[in-house]
């Protein structure tokens, strides 16, 4: 397993000029999402990363595969830095995972074409692109694993050039990082065993540093396989548990292999396909002259992790799947780079096409996205969900990548733990992603500490009404009970059965019938 392209990078750059491309990356990134993030408390999983990071609560309670305890522990940290609101620090740090993410990006691509301004182009690609910018602008998990992916391409793509048993153990010490991360780690796993076996098989690597990775591996996940033995000791069975770590609550997702998308599916297709509509598309160039640029142990290696990733995301069915297409865009930008390449290679006038290509879609990026908002509702376009939340313009949060105006539900939660907001002694009934930025403001505002917040995923303190619709009635007695949304799915069935709703102050106060 031996790549016989020459390396243009080696020896047509000099030494520090990857390092000063590094760090002109990662800051120009790191600024814009510092500037673009959200200010405070957000809705639905960001909402539960900021609560779970505040308490440092590293299991939570949908499984352990969606426990990413490595990145909580991370953001519990960011409490004892002095600077901003907790939420907003979080949110931050999202920003700065997708930073850390373009630039290795950057690294790679300067390694596979041994041109700074393509290595900017990639960057420029993934960083402007529709979802990577969204998940850099709130508290999200999905960035920081970007940024461990990105790293094992770096590593891959030098230990494919110039083996050394070095480089496979920091492969192996990066991925077993990532899988405390998050388990899109697993995905690559195969491909990185066949490069290792294959360079041993060769001769390019000796047998015993298979052994060291191995124990790098180990160490890397640590964490993660310490809370699995944990519960294992705790009484949970062996194999509730494994399927817990691999699969969370979504084992038939994952397993699904139905491509063709239901009604929820089309949207996150859309949302999805507004990452690849400019210079990405080079990517089908790049993948036709991979093997000769960079050699056919190297082509086929980031070929299959591309064929992976894709199929992965594309079957993935779950409301949220858009979100999962970040490591699919960052092969495709890397492709793309690649195709820059060829298009250079052929000349000063495609060299520049090419550079006036991506320069145009640089700056009419975000001229697009701060549009999308007016063009959709002239076309008559309009998202729209089973329910609705205060302010939350549905379009607009969807399609505008900044959240660093998107105030929704900061505002829901200063109107209803305001002193004159919902009554004294209230107790509310909340699904995930109301409940969670409501926690969080009363938490880090210390607001009204006299409501009681009932739901998300949390354990109730009283009867659930789906357990006993009685007990739940007698434990809140004539304390006042609101719902954030009286709608199936969003609501407890037994309330929506036997309750009343009356509209309170972008809440709705319930009355037994």
């Amino acid at each position: 397993m031996n790549d016989s392209a020459p390396s243009p990078s080696l020896g047509s750059e000099r030494p520090l000029s990857l390092r000063r491309l590094y760090v002109l990356v990662l800051l120009a990134a790191a600024v814009l999402y510092v500037a673009t993030c959200q200010r405070g408390v957000s809705w639905q999983d960001s909402g539960i990363f900021q609560y779970r990071a505040e308490r440092l609560d590293l299991t939570g309670h949908l499984g352990l595969a969606l426990a990413h305890p490595l990145y909580i522990l991370a953001g519990w940290l960011l409490k004892f830095v002095p600077v901003g609101g907790f939420a907003w620090r979080l949110n931050l740090f999202s920003g700065l995972g997708m930073a850390v993410a373009c630039a290795n990006l950057a690294a790679v691509c300067m390694l596979l074409t041994g041109r700074r301004w393509i290595a900017l182009a990639a960057a420029a690609m993934i960083a402007l692109a529709h979802t990577p910018w969204w998940l850099a602008s709130v508290a999200e998990v999905y960035t920081w694993s970007l940024a461990g992916f990105t790293a094992e391409l770096w590593l891959l793509v030098a230990l494919l050039r110039r083996p050394g048993w070095g480089k496979l153990a920091g492969l192996a010490l990066v991925s077993g990082l990532g899988l405390c991360v998050h388990n899109f780690a697993l995905l690559p796993l195969p491909v990185y065993a066949v490069v290792a076996v294959g360079l041993v098989a060769r001769k390019r690597l000796p047998a015993w540093s298979l052994a060291v990775a191995a124990g790098a591996y180990l160490l890397g996940a640590g964490m993660y396989l310490a809370m699995i033995a944990i519960q294992i000791a705790g009484g949970a069975g062996v194999g509730a548990t494994v399927r817990s770590a691999l699969f969370g609550n979504y084992q038939a997702k994952v397993f699904n292999a139905r491509v063709a998308p239901d009604a929820t599916g089309k949207g996150n297709l859309m949302l999805m396909l507004l990452n690849v509509l400019g210079p990405q598309l080079l990517c089908v160039l790049g993948a036709w002259s991979l093997r000769r640029r960079a050699g056919r142990a190297t082509a086929a290696a980031l070929g299959a992790l591309t064929a992976i990733h894709l199929l992965f995301v594309l079957r993935y069915n779950v409301p949220d799947q858009f979100t999962f297409v970040l490591p699919s865009l960052a092969m495709l930008s890397l492709l793309a780079a690649v195709g820059l390449a060829q298009l250079a290679d052929r000349g000063e006038r495609y060299r520049q096409a090419a550079g006036l290509l991506v320069a145009a879609w640089v700056l009419a990026a975000p001229v697009a996205y701060a549009l999308v908002t007016r063009v959709a509702a002239s076309a008559g376009v309009q998202i729209a969900r089973p329910r609705t939340l205060p302010y939350r313009n549905e379009t607009r949060y969807w399609l505008v990548p900044w959240k660093f105006d998107e105030r929704s539900a900061e505002r829901f939660t200063e109107d209803v733990l305001a002193p004159d907001g919902v009554d004294r002694d209230a107790y509310i009934v909340a699904d995930a992603t109301a409940f969670y930025p409501l926690a969080v403001a009363q938490r880090l505002g210390d607001r009204r500490p006299d409501v009681t917040l009932l739901g998300g995923h949390e354990p109730w303190p009283i009867p659930s009404p789906d357990d006993d619709i009685d007990a739940f009635f007698s434990a809140v007695g004539d304390r006042p009970v609101y719902v954030v949304s009286p709608v199936v799915g969003y609501c407890p069935q037994a309330l929506l059965d036997h309750a009343t709703f009356s509209p309170a102050d972008g809440l709705y106060r319930v009355r037994r019938r």
